[in-house]
């Protein structure tokens, strides 16, 4: 993509996204993104014809992240167990700092992308990301009989339940059980002999 697409879509994307958490996605105006994107509306049209294609655009971005954060985790571990102890307290972090605002833009993503050709790209470049994370360590910490493949698909699984209990109950409290999700989903993994360089995700569980 060329640097100025790039760069103006990233502009448009972080006001978009901003203005969305600040006052709701359906309060939210074109005009107000183009305004305070600076940015004209022929332009921002032409790149995103409706808020929908904003939506679904913020959403592919909002992958990118989730798949960074995977990824950091599988490099930053030392063991399986302690990989997604890290990913766990990564998510949670992101789930803390953003707060419930913006709880309302993130189910927007799942509602207006469900179903579409990017949903489903996207739930491949997650799984893919959460495979090779548990690829990464040796087959023998992962539960007795139980694939890199199966094991991240019940990761995955666990990820959507927390987001989407998130998402339509306002009394959930994402970072309590996000941590219980991730504990127990550690607790499934062998434990294997400590090295000199275990982090401190992997001594805490």
């Amino acid at each position: 993509m060329d640097r100025r697409v790039r760069e103006f879509r990233e502009r448009v994307l972080e006001t978009a996204e901003a203005l969305f958490a600040e006052q709701g996605v359906e309060a939210t105006k074109i005009d107000e993104i183009c305004e305070l994107a600076d940015v004209a509306k022929r332009t921002l049209c032409n790149h995103f014809p409706t808020k929908a294609h904003l939506v679904r655009a913020m959403s592919v971005e909002a992958v990118s992240r989730t798949v960074a954060l995977i990824d950091d985790a599988r490099l930053r571990g030392v063991t399986t167990r302690d990989r997604l102890a890290l990913l766990f307290d990564r998510l949670i972090e992101g789930a803390i700092a953003r707060g419930p605002v913006h709880r309302e833009t993130i189910g927007t993503f799942f509602h207006a992308a469900h179903g579409t050709p990017d949903a489903s790209r996207s739930e491949i470049r997650i799984s893919d990301a959460i495979r090779a994370l548990l690829e990464a360590g040796r087959p023998e910490e992962l539960p007795s009989g139980c694939s890199a493949e199966t094991f991240a698909e019940v990761v995955q699984g666990a990820l959507y339940s927390t987001t989407l209990e998130w998402i339509h109950r306002d009394d959930y409290e994402i970072e309590v059980r996000a941590a219980q999700v991730g504990a127990f989903l550690v607790s499934l993994l062998p434990r294997v002999r400590e090295g000199p360089g275990t982090t401190s995700a992997e001594l805490r569980t």
